[in-house]
């Protein structure tokens, strides 16, 4: 199989590591388009042997695609990362009718999103859509220089307890309030938005547990993986447990999860008491994010592999019903 990933140049750190494993399965050609490349998509598309290809991949940002729409309906073997999907679409309704626009106007393409939540709405509008699993190469863990922290140095760690990201900017509102009412009675180290990732890094390195405010409506953040990697045991607040456990976290055994400012508390407060266990969860954390790359190689190839449904972009009726739709 024949395979044209194009992607943004500004991606090409965080999954260009992962797509080479690909190449393993497939004739995988991978081209990074510079921002002013991406504005004139048309024209790249035009100068590709479709023909040639049994799935062209695109990995760009939602805008660049969704003002592209037309250059996208002349792909018939069209595959869609929409790797922001499961952050941005339940905060503003604009932009979830935009995303709606552009799954309408390419039928017989897949889409490929992060969060089991996301893939069931889009699956129930009709859409061909697969999810795949958070991986490192979108977190500072898989950064030039980085590396896994050691376990073996868990008790040399020095803070209790830190938050990554802004309190101020969380997005559960109930959750803002708890992490503001506990964060003095847990002792809680705020990692700020503004803080470089070195300093982000040495913070994680550092601390014995990490409260992640995940996303709301599916899918794990980065930063999430970050606090994994760095042998922190992650407190989780899951959007939804039938996800951790496809995902295969399990509490207590490589996740603490939460659900209420009460288990929130009661847990930091049992496993500050219990060290070994805590220990035995952050080494469990280490090896089930190490795990993930396989897990999304594997995903990636079925999204590919699978058959995809019926090219209508040359169809004029369905250039009518695009019509209609923006």
């Amino acid at each position: 199989m024949k395979v044209l990933l194009l992607a943004s140049a500004a991606s090409r750190q965080q999954i260009e590591p992962i797509f080479s494993e690909l190449e393993t399965f497939c004739k995988l050609k991978m081209d990074w388009l510079t921002p002013a490349r991406q504005q004139k998509l048309a024209s790249v598309v035009d100068g590709v042997p479709l023909a040639r290809y049994d799935r062209i991949l695109m990995w760009l940002p939602f805008d660049c695609l969704y003002s592209q729409i037309n250059t996208l309906r002349k792909i018939p073997q069209l595959i869609v990362f929409d790797y922001t999907y499961h952050e941005y679409h339940a905060r503003d309704r604009e932009v979830a009718s935009r995303r709606d626009k552009l799954t309408k106007a390419l039928p017989w393409a897949r889409f490929v999103v992060f969060g089991l939540d996301r893939k069931e709405r889009l699956s129930k509008s009709g859409v061909d859509v697969e999810s795949i699993p958070p991986f490192l190469g979108l977190s500072l863990a898989s950064k030039e220089g980085s590396s896994l922290l050691p376990v073996s140095e868990f008790k040399c760690k020095t803070i209790g307890v830190c938050l990554l990201g802004d309190m101020e900017q969380t997005t559960n509102k109930r959750h803002r309030e708890i992490l503001f009412e506990i964060r003095r009675e847990l002792k809680i180290h705020v990692i700020g938005g503004d803080e470089s990732v070195n300093q982000k890094r040495q913070v994680l390195d550092k601390s014995v547990m990490c409260v992640v405010d995940d996303l709301p409506y599916g899918g794990l953040r980065g930063q999430s993986l970050d606090a994994f990697a760095a042998g922190c045991v992650v407190l989780l607040w899951p959007p939804n447990a039938l996800e951790c456990g496809e995902l295969g976290l399990v509490d207590m055994e490589n996740v603490a999860l939460v659900d209420s400012k009460e288990s929130l508390v009661a847990k930091v407060n049992f496993l500050k008491r219990h060290k070994d266990q805590a220990q035995a969860i952050a080494i469990a954390g280490q090896a089930w994010v190490a795990a993930l790359d396989a897990k999304v190689i594997g995903a990636l190839m079925n999204c590919i592999e699978a058959k995809l449904g019926k090219y209508t972009g040359d169809n004029a009726w369905s250039s009518l019903k695009y019509l209609f739709y923006r």
